[in-house]
């Protein structure tokens, strides 16, 4: 039988997953790295969706998106902050 408690957090997948592409799209991301993140972000959206597909998987394969924006978005602070520093 499937294991039907809450995610770590106690918000539902659907949730973070919405969430995570408000994070993304508020992101100014470079045009071949936001592709990149679009494509990860349908990719673990399919996932969750897919026949027989278990919430457990679906937050793993989020959490690796949610790290992978998360380095984005140190990186482009990163070069903003350089670029200030001019």
């Amino acid at each position: 039988m499937p294991d039907f408690s809450p995610p770590p957090d106690g918000r539902p997948l659907a949730v973070r997953l919405a969430e995570a592409r408000k994070r993304m799209s508020a992101l100014d991301l470079p045009g071949p790295l936001a592709a990149r993140l679009n494509r990860q972000f349908i990719a673990v959206c399919d996932a969750v969706k897919a026949a027989g597909a278990d919430e457990e998987t679906g937050e793993r394969r989020l959490s690796a998106f949610l790290a992978a924006l998360e380095q984005a978005s140190a990186k482009i602070a990163r070069r903003g902050n350089s670029k200030d520093n001019s």
